[in-house]
């Protein structure tokens, strides 16, 4: 079974090994359109997971991220019982 992922997903998995890529530097790293990036990349930091201190400039939103794992395994532990 194969399963894609997503161009965010893929950002996301891409950018938590190399935090210093930025959209520019992302684009070239997973061969995608730069405006495909940097909309995966404002998409990241609405939904939490990214920070953005500047402009252009991302960081790992370390408890957006542990309170998304937390609230998955809250349903997963849920689905079990």
């Amino acid at each position: 079974m194969t399963s894609k992922k997503s161009l965010k997903e893929e950002v996301f998995r891409e950018f938590l090994q190399n935090p210093s890529l930025g959209p520019t530097e992302m684009t070239k790293q997973i061969d995608a359109k730069y405006n495909s990036v940097k909309a995966a990349f404002a998409k990241l930091a609405e939904e939490g997971f990214l920070e953005r201190p500047s402009r252009g400039t991302y960081a790992p939103n370390i408890a957006g991220i542990l309170l998304d794992l937390m609230n998955r395994v809250e349903k997963l532990e849920e689905q079990a019982k």
